[in-house]
């Protein structure tokens, strides 16, 4: 408990206060008096050996942890936006009034010895429609606290909030949004889940709106956690129109962390190919599609790698706009990062397939290296989206020689997509023109083209032209998934 008092109590007789602040919180759950919260006592020396009294039973840790909540499973393009602390009143109701102005509601993770000095100040966030939850006790750091300290910090936290404002927190936070072993264990035993933070612009550091905003536009993304500190710095009251507008151009919806969760897709079945690592690879028949024997004019337009939401939202966009399914094969590493915008690509009707976890080359993995990878990338990608991915792959580069196909197909893996149309459309050093060419001068019936979801690539601006082209020459566009059931290969 040291770290944990030092941090929390910086007044003169800071040993004394927490003993007096524990105090307080007991005598408040057994008899609801509360109006010792704001005395300072008189410093008291502590005999040796004396322990200060628990307030809770404190449970064996028996529950089963969940993995703290670092952002929101959902293909909806809203984001959580959330406030640690309590500032003082002025400031408090400077920043709902600015909430209020731009009709947006947040959820304020509250150290419940704040709830305790200004109930009615907790209330009133509550009567403007934000939601409160748990910010431990004495708004603390999980390091250094072991489990029965964390357990003491949320539970009589809960039993605060219950009893001055009428709410069951749901979730908790520490002061930093960081967590441990013994703060998971502890949330569980409470019932409540942990939450940390998809972004988090470090605004105790008394950055300015301007950085807090331009901070939060670099890594936004749907079912982005946005944590804030209310309690240590006024820009962030200044920041709120601004984050706010900047969110609104970008189409996205800020919200409550609760009315957020609510869109989860989290929950939903899945499993995955079920791919092996099996040493048994020199039989293997491996069954390598580059193209399409067909003789109408349909092609397979598919997407390589990964990318952040805007960018990926753009090419979905733009398919949409032209009617076009096309196949995605994902980078599994970069999934990892953004889950739900993979889930996102399969609601809008594509097809996912593995462009393995790590985009090395498996021309010089070893068969363990190779077949691991794969299994990591299955099983990734089948949890990001909560469905069996297609059971395809595309190699890194398109690299492949028939030692490694071996392999993969020892692995489990059905089919190998290569292709006869290479876009280049990531490489920035050739002009928009030139990755043009490269796909209609050689496009013909059954080509497989390939281009990429990358942040710096050609990608968005030239493909609406080539979608163009092709589609005034009568191609239709298909799936992977179609053109091999059609043509059974």
């Amino acid at each position: 408990m040291e770290d944990n008092r030092q941090t929390n109590d910086q007044s003169k007789g800071g040993e004394a206060i927490v003993r007096w602040r524990v105090g307080t919180v007991i005598g408040l759950l057994a008899v609801l008096l509360f109006a010792g919260c704001r005395a300072q006592p008189e410093e008291v020396e502590k005999p040796e050996g004396e322990k200060l009294p628990p307030a809770v039973v404190v449970p064996e840790p028996n529950a089963q942890t969940k993995p703290p909540l670092r952002l929101i499973l959902t293909t909806e393009k809203s984001m959580a936006l959330t406030f640690n602390g309590l500032a003082d009143r002025e400031t408090t109701e400077r920043l709902l009034d600015a909430l209020d102005l731009e009709g947006v509601k947040a959820t304020f993770f509250i150290p419940a010895m704040r709830v305790a000095e200004e109930p009615d100040l907790a209330k009133e966030i509550l009567e403007r429609g934000h939601e409160v939850e748990n910010g431990t006790l004495n708004n603390v750091l999980p390091e250094g606290l072991d489990y029965e300290e964390a357990y003491r910090e949320v539970e009589l936290a809960n039993q605060i909030f219950n009893d001055r404002l009428g709410v069951t927190p749901k979730y908790a936070r520490t002061r930093n949004g960081d967590t441990s072993e013994a703060f998971e264990q502890a949330a569980a035993e409470a019932g409540l889940e942990l939450v940390m933070n998809t972004i988090s612009p470090k605004d105790s550091e008394m950055k300015t709106a301007q950085d807090i905003t331009g901070y939060i536009d670099r890594f936004m993304v749907r079912g982005a956690i946005i944590q804030l500190n209310a309690a240590t710095n006024p820009a962030v009251v200044d920041a709120v129109p601004m984050i706010a507008r900047m969110a609104g151009e970008e189409g996205y919806g800020l919200t409550t962390l609760g009315e957020l969760a609510e869109t989860s897709y989290g929950g939903a079945y899945y499993k995955s190919n079920g791919l092996t690592v099996n040493k048994n690879f020199e039989e293997a028949k491996p069954r390598v599609v580059r193209n399409f024997p067909v003789k109408e004019k349909v092609v397979a337009l598919t997407f390589d790698d990964w990318a952040g939401d805007r960018t990926i939202s753009r090419v979905l966009e733009i398919l949409e706009e032209y009617d076009i399914k096309s196949t995605f094969f994902l980078i599994g590493r970069g999934v990892e990062t953004n889950p739900q915008l993979a889930r996102l690509i399969l609601e809008e009707g594509h097809e996912i397939a593995s462009h393995t976890y790590s985009h090395q080359l498996v021309t010089e993995m070893t068969l363990q290296d190779l077949q691991k990878d794969l299994i990591r990338a299955d099983e990734v990608i089948a949890e990001a989206i909560r469905e069996t991915p297609s059971n395809y792959m595309r190699p890194a580069q398109g690299k492949l020689d028939q030692d490694a196909a071996k392999k993969i197909t020892a692995a489990g893996v059905d089919y190998i997509l290569l292709y006869d149309v290479s876009s280049f459309d990531w490489n920035m050093n050739l002009e928009e023109q030139e990755v043009y060419h490269r796909v209609v001068d050689n496009v013909k019936p059954g080509s497989i083209i390939t281009m990429h979801i990358q942040d710096e690539s050609h990608t968005i601006s030239v493909l609406p032209k080539i979608l163009d082209e092709l589609k005034e020459r009568g191609y239709e566009f298909k799936t992977i998934g179609e053109l091999l059931s059609e043509t059974g290969l």
